[in-house]
C-alpha cells in the first residue's frame, strides 16, 4: 500500500513540477518550435520519465536535475536575446527557397527541403502555381513565408488588366547595432546610404539600434534600443 502511495505521490508531484517548468519556459515548447526548442522539449520528457519510472533516481534529484536544465533553458534564451552571435549559433538561418518564380535547387539540397513538401506549403498559403510566387522562404521554425507577384495576389489585379509594379520584399539590415552586409546588399543599397539615413532618424551610434529594415519603396524603419 505504501508503494502504491509513494507511485500516486511521486506522479502528482512530477506532474505539478513539469506543469510548472513548461509555463516558465514558455508557450514555444508546445507551439512552433525551433530546433533548440525541440531538443529542449525531448530532452524535458526524458529527465521526467527518468525520474518517475527509475528506482535508482530519487524525486530528489530528478527534480533538481530538471530545475537545472530549466535553468540552462532559460539561460541560453537570455543569451540568445542580448547576442545575435549566440542566436546564430543556437538557432537555423532562414533559408531562401524560391525567388522570383523560380526554385532554388541548391538552397533546397542544403535544408534536405523536396519539392512535394514546397507544393504543400504553397498551397496552405492559398498559391497552387509556381509562376504565381515572387519569393518562398522556410523559416527557422519550419514554417514557409510565401510573397506572390503582384499580379497573382488576392486582389484581381489580373482579373481588371490593371498594369502593376514589380514586388519586392523588405530587407532587415540591421539587428542589435550590426550591418547585415549581405541583407543590405540584396536591397540594393550601400553602407553609406544606410549610415546617411540612420543621421536622419537622430540615430549616432550604431549600438542604439535594435533593428532597421529597408522597406520596398525605399524608406528605413528603424527601432532603437530602449
Amino acid at each position: 500500500m505504501d508503494e502504491w502511495l509513494k507511485f500516486v505521490g511521486t506522479g502528482v508531484t512530477v506532474f505539478i513540477l513539469l506543469y510548472v517548468l513548461a509555463r516558465i519556459l514558455s508557450k514555444k515548447l508546445i507551439s512552433q518550435m525551433t530546433l533548440f526548442d525541440f531538443i529542449a522539449g525531448i530532452t524535458l520528457g526524458s529527465m521526467t520519465a527518468t525520474t518517475f519510472l527509475s528506482d535508482n533516481v530519487t524525486l530528489s534529484k530528478g527534480a533538481l536535475g530538471l530545475l537545472t536544465f530549466a535553468a540552462l533553458v532559460l539561460l541560453i534564451d537570455y543569451l540568445t536575446l542580448k547576442s545575435l552571435t549566440i542566436r546564430k549559433l543556437v538557432n537555423s538561418q532562414p533559408t531562401l527557397l524560391m525567388d522570383n518564380g523560380k526554385i532554388l535547387i541548391k538552397n533546397m539540397k542544403k535544408v534536405r527541403f523536396n519539392v512535394d513538401e514546397l507544393i504543400a506549403e504553397l498551397r496552405k498559403a492559398g498559391v497552387f502555381q509556381f509562376s504565381d510566387v515572387q519569393t518562398a522562404i522556410l523559416e527557422t521554425d519550419g514554417t514557409v513565408s510565401v510573397l506572390r507577384k503582384s499580379d497573382a495576389s488576392p486582389v484581381t489585379s489580373r482579373d481588371l488588366k490593371l498594369e502593376t509594379a514589380p514586388v519586392s520584399y523588405s530587407h532587415v539590415v540591421m539587428v542589435q547595432g550590426e550591418i547585415l552586409r549581405k541583407q543590405l546588399n540584396a536591397s540594393g543599397y550601400s553602407e553609406a546610404w544606410l549610415l546617411d539615413r540612420l543621421r536622419s532618424h537622430g540615430v549616432s551610434n550604431l549600438k542604439d539600434v535594435l533593428v532597421a529594415q529597408v522597406n520596398h519603396d525605399g524608406t528605413l524603419f528603424v527601432e532603437k534600443t530602449e
